[in-house]
């Protein structure tokens, strides 16, 4: 390779094979199967919440920091190929060639990978879904803006009554580990997906699709688009943008361009009160964007004034200040 130097007044231009040479040569392609660190360029603001989220069970540790599997903070963040297994590690690939993993590049890898990972049940009796019992679950019926159509959002009474507990005590609604919230997708009277999502011991959600039939899927399939998993389940989860009806509650909102969107609750459970103690779409302390604290809340508030509150409930409302 011929290399020429010029003096230009007090400084030399070095000039490499036809090039300018400024300090470093542009990077060129990561062979990430033999690659003992890659660079992750997410453009995310704060990618660490993330990253915990999405490559939690990859390693031995869960956590993919304390597993080795990234390093760094803030945005200079590092993957580490070799602690993945072989055939894991094979769905990988720097596939725009720039010697980095970007976001798209690395959601390819989660959503061929994260189902084995993060151990989602394969079907929804697997996963102890299949029948809801009504007495023991909270439900709210949603008409929003991830799906035209008609959302029956099914929550155990016990975690939400223990969220909202810790809520009393420290500020923030925190599921117990283990909860499920499941979604049905109802069109026509028939429920043709489920979304569910699985609290983790480290307050982080699986996240999981199930089809018609009952059976893991990678994606939703109703109108107005599909959401793959987890991919796009992270993206409003762990955002903060604010969504319809929730943004409104406790007053209606405005039809969208697939539909109505409404919380289905009688007014009399429609609790400014409960709503600004919660502020829970805004706040999304528990990584949920529902308002089923707040819902539940104001029907607690309108069972006591109708007299048929039940002592335990009627203690929850004034360890809130309800």
């Amino acid at each position: 390779m011929t290399v020429s130097l010029r003096r230009l007044g007090g400084g030399l231009l070095v000039l490499l094979a036809g090039g300018l040479l400024l300090g470093a040569c542009a990077s060129g392609p990561v062979d990430v199967q033999t690659a003992e660190a890659v660079p992750l360029r997410l453009d995310r603001s704060d990618p660490e919440p993330l990253l915990r989220s999405v490559l939690f069970g990859y390693t031995e540790a869960g956590d993919p920091f304390d597993g080795g599997l990234v390093s760094g903070d803030g945005t200079d963040l590092t993957l580490h190929p070799q602690r993945l297994g072989a055939d894991v590690r094979a769905r990988l690939d720097d596939a725009n060639g720039d010697g980095a993993l970007d976001w798209d590049e690395l959601a390819v890898f989660l959503e061929a990978t994260y189902a084995e990972a993060h151990d989602l049940p394969p079907t929804l009796a697997d996963a102890g879904l299949e029948a809801i019992a009504d007495s023991a679950w909270f439900t709210v019926e949603v008409d929003g803006v991830m799906t035209s159509a008609r959302r029956q959002i099914h929550v155990p009474l016990s975690a939400l009554h223990s969220a909202m507990e810790a809520f009393a005590e420290t500020g923030d609604l925190d599921y117990p580990a283990g909860t499920w919230i499941v979604g049905a997708h109802v069109v026509d009277g028939e429920t043709v997906e489920t979304t569910a999502k699985r609290r983790r011991a480290d307050g982080f959600w699986d996240f999981a699709v199930y089809d018609a039939e009952g059976r893991l899927a990678p994606a939703t399939e109703t109108e107005p688009r599909s959401l793959r998993v987890p991919t796009q389940c992270t993206g409003c989860h762990l955002g903060q943008k604010l969504y319809e009806p929730e943004k409104s509650y406790p007053a209606p909102a405005a039809d969208g361009p697939f539909g109505p969107r409404a919380i289905y609750v009688p007014e009399a459970v429609r609790s400014a009160e409960a709503t600004a103690l919660f502020q829970e779409h805004a706040r999304r302390s528990d990584g949920v964007l529902g308002l089923y604290a707040t819902v539940h809340a104001g029907a607690l508030i309108a069972a006591r004034d109708a007299g048929t509150i039940s002592d335990a409930d009627a203690a929850l409302l004034d360890a809130l200040g309800l």
